[in-house]
């Protein structure tokens, strides 16, 4: 049975799944409408009847088809953070939903057979192999509107779960939606909220936080975040962002709605990174001179316990989509150390190259990439067996990674080579190589996908990449040395 590639569906997968989804879904109005469109005893009741039958016919042997090649190609892995019981609930969803397909057109079929109009596929009659029995015809059409009933339960349900998971960005709806649409449908799942995020780049050099509005991609504020900002994120719920201030040993807490500084929490020495879990509870800050990782709870917005960390000058701290790790990459350790967040406490270090600085994770969190700025390398980590699995070759000075929401590529910032690497993760070869300002540093994504924007330190802006076909878009100019992008 082949491997999937990725975290998605193969393109014949999901060419079966929409184009058969799309096509019952019309049948099933198209059956309920037939009393409509053509009332009993009038002329063109056979007609209609008929059309009717020759789709399901057609759509049957579709079904059948698809179902060969589901058993014949194994599905992508469910993301870790999806519970136990979810997988189970989702994958009887999916069998009854399997059912309804063939129980459906099959019971319309053997009524007909049963029945003294047979079928006429597409005007061609097919010999009914049964007697004119009424009573079998009326269990077998019964059974067929019934079950056309409970098909439209499902399909309502299926719809419902798949935009929860659009909106919880979970990796589960990028499985089979193809990767040039996931920028649609995230912003309508979203809502018009999403449609105008903001991006907030820290700059190191003017203590200041820009905001750039990503629907005109223009600078519309500056706040005021402290000495030196570096690390910074924004909660899920976009009313404050958390921002490290190096020199002051603090993190600074943006109130985004009056574009202030609203408080601070007192870190270790020299903080960094900052990541936030995926529920927003967490804030952690990588202090880079005591070597620890301060996990700030944003309930209370104060600084709730830490974790001493074994790699020497911890700069990064991210979560895994799930919200069990934390993974920090120790400039001077060589390595990754690795933080049960439930047990508070480092459970593993992760040898990787010289001077490991930004780490992303794939949206179903099996993977996380690691860039090593002295060694120009990429290193695969497999988030389950805790190990090394592929180590890739960057460009100069690589630093910080961006992976995309559907997981089908990687973004490698090169601070020596004043570009970014594209890398497929399911080939892991690199796709495109796209110029920059100079020193690129950190990057995030815009929600919806398309675009990346890229903290360039040294040309104090904000470089704009089309994510899906990679290409330069735009340049904005910020504030002086720009560290980092978090957008909300």
């Amino acid at each position: 049975m082949p491997e999937p590639r990725g975290g998605q569906y193969g393109r014949v997968a999901m060419l079966l799944h929409w184009a058969i989804g799309l096509a019952l879904l019309a049948q099933i109005v198209f059956g309920f409408a037939l009393d409509t469109l053509a009332p009993r005893g009038t002329p063109a009741r056979g007609a209609v009847i008929n059309l009717h039958k020759s789709i399901g016919l057609l759509l049957l042997a579709l079904v059948l088809v698809r179902l060969a090649w589901r058993v014949a190609h194994r599905p992508p892995a469910w993301p870790r953070s999806l519970s136990p019981s979810t997988r189970r609930s989702a994958t009887w969803g999916h069998r009854a939903l399997y059912a309804c397909m063939l129980l459906m057109p099959l019971s319309g079929y053997v009524a007909s057979n049963f029945s003294q109009h047979g079928v006429r596929f597409f005007g061609t009659p097919l010999s009914p192999w049964g007697p004119n029995l009424p009573a079998v015809y009326a269990f077998f059409n019964g059974l067929h509107v019934a079950s056309g009933w409970v098909f439209s339960g499902l399909i309502a349900g299926h719809v419902l779960v798949s935009l929860r998971h659009a909106l919880r960005r979970d990796g589960v709806f990028q499985r089979m939606w193809p990767a040039a649409l996931t920028a649609g449908a995230v912003m309508i799942a979203a809502g018009s909220a999403q449609a105008a995020p903001f991006a907030y780049v820290p700059n190191e050099g003017s203590g200041s936080l820009s905001v750039i509005d990503i629907a005109s991609d223009r600078v519309v504020a500056e706040i005021a975040v402290g000495k030196k900002p570096r690390g910074t994120v924004v909660s899920p719920d976009g009313r404050h962002a958390y921002v490290s201030d190096q020199p002051e040993n603090r993190l600074v807490i943006v109130d985004l709605a009056k574009r202030q500084a609203s408080g601070t929490v007192a870190l270790g020495e020299s903080p960094e990174g900052v990541g936030i879990s995926p529920d927003g509870r967490w804030v952690v800050a990588a202090a880079e001179e005591s070597n620890d990782v301060v996990f700030v709870d944003t309930q209370t917005q104060a600084k709730a316990f830490v974790v001493k960390v074994s790699g020497k000058n911890p700069e990064h701290a991210v979560f895994s989509p799930d919200g069990r790790w934390v993974f920090v990459s120790a400039e001077e350790g060589e390595a990754v150390n690795v933080i049960d967040v439930a047990r508070r406490a480092e459970v593993a270090r992760i040898p990787v190259g010289a001077r490991p600085r930004g780490i992303g994770f794939s949206p179903d969190g099996g993977r996380a990439y690691v860039a090593a700025e002295n060694s120009d390398e990429v290193y695969v980590i497999d988030t389950r067996r805790l190990e090394v699995t592929a180590r890739l070759k960057a460009g100069s000075r690589s630093n910080g990674i961006a992976v995309h929401p559907n997981g089908q590529w990687v973004y490698v910032s090169n601070g020596g080579a004043a570009s970014v690497s594209v890398i497929d993760a399911r080939t892991l070869d690199t796709v495109a190589t796209v110029l920059v300002g100079q020193r690129p540093w950190n990057m995030a994504l815009s929600p919806d996908g398309t675009r990346l924007y890229v903290a360039c330190g040294r040309s104090g802006s904000v470089v704009v990449i089309d994510a899906l076909r990679h290409t330069r878009l735009a340049e904005i100019p910020v504030g002086k040395l720009p560290w980092g992008v978090a957008i909300r």
